[in-house]
């Protein structure tokens, strides 16, 4: 805990929450209007002939603006990844300042920056992000929670519909970062002011599960949270969480992309040993970053990085 003190310590958590979605809000709304709105224009000037040229009933005008906004409905599921990249971009002006700020704090409470880790701790989160994006993929393709959640596949065909660079570029980093300046650069932290390790991790997993529309994703995104809570914790440096869920995340993209997942799912041997190896890699590699951890501990204490530098 850091024991900083706050005016309001309910809005300076729910504070920037809100900030942040109405960020997003805003700023798909303003996108889904910009496209629309040549085809809005198109639908009521159809409605008005349509009226001109006779006595109608309301289904009659209600098809004819619904054929004429078709287009735009077409162009905003093919653009939706783009429009979710983009709001994650505006919010990362939220959440930059209120982070540097928060470190500021830190500085001016007395309160030292953890010690840097060495560079083994992030190799081994190269390891850990890469074994964890097959072993979770194939885990929940095996146990067919993605096959009896409608709303994952639509979610999954609407992420997946863009091509490989805007994947990888708005779901591999736009999207890791701006969650992570977020849930643990802003969320977890301002929790870890006043309570425990865990009672902080579990309430920005929650935070961040509920930040997700379908079963499946919920699940995953509130095991990942208390993961990427751990690493930031332990660390010491957002970039660590901010590493392993770009990875998982690009990972994910990259093997579904290049039919990695379905060359295992071809196989009914392939898939549960691919989240076997996947289990142990991610187990191994856990027990790594623990050593790593425990020996920096175990070192007496050096000069201090600067408390502002976020990474």
């Amino acid at each position: 805990m850091n024991q900083i003190q706050r005016k309001s310590p309910f809005w300076s958590l729910a504070g920037p929450l809100l900030a942040y979605l109405a960020i997003q809000w805003v700023v798909q709304t303003a996108a889904a209007l910009l496209i629309s709105l040549p085809y809005m224009i198109e639908a009521y000037a159809a409605m008005i002939q349509i009226g001109e040229e006779g006595a109608v009933n309301i289904q009659e005008l209600m098809d004819a603006g619904i054929k004429a906004m078709s287009p735009a409905f077409e162009l905003l599921l093919k653009y939706q990844l783009e429009i979710l990249g983009a709001s994650a971009a505006g919010t990362l002006i939220l959440t930059v300042i209120l982070f540097v700020k928060d470190r500021k704090l830190e500085k001016a409470c007395g309160i030292t920056a953890a010690a840097k880790k060495t560079a083994s701790a992030y190799v081994l989160i190269v390891f850990l992000g890469a074994a964890g994006s097959v072993a979770v993929s194939c885990l929940t393709a095996m146990v067919q929670l993605a096959f009896y959640d409608s709303q994952y596949q639509q979610t999954s065909q609407v992420l997946y519909g863009a091509g490989l660079p805007v994947q990888l570029a708005v779901l591999g980093i736009l999207i890791p970062v701006s969650e992570e300046m977020m849930y643990r650069g802003l969320l977890f932290k301002r929790f870890r002011e006043k309570q425990g390790f865990w009672y902080s991790a579990v309430c920005s997993a929650v935070f961040f599960m509920f930040m997700h529309t379908n079963t499946t994703q919920m699940v995953y995104a509130f095991l990942l949270g208390l993961m990427l809570a751990y690493l930031y914790e332990k660390i010491g440096s957002l970039k660590a969480p901010v590493l392993l869920h770009i990875l998982m995340n690009s990972g994910a993209v990259i093997f579904t992309e290049t039919g990695v997942f379905r060359w295992l799912g071809a196989d009914p041997v392939r898939m549960p040993g691919a989240v076997i190896g996947g289990a142990f890699v991610c187990s191994a590699v856990f027990v790594g970053i623990q050593r790593i951890v425990g020996a920096d501990e175990a070192k007496p204490p050096t000069d201090r990085p600067d408390s502002l530098n976020m990474f």
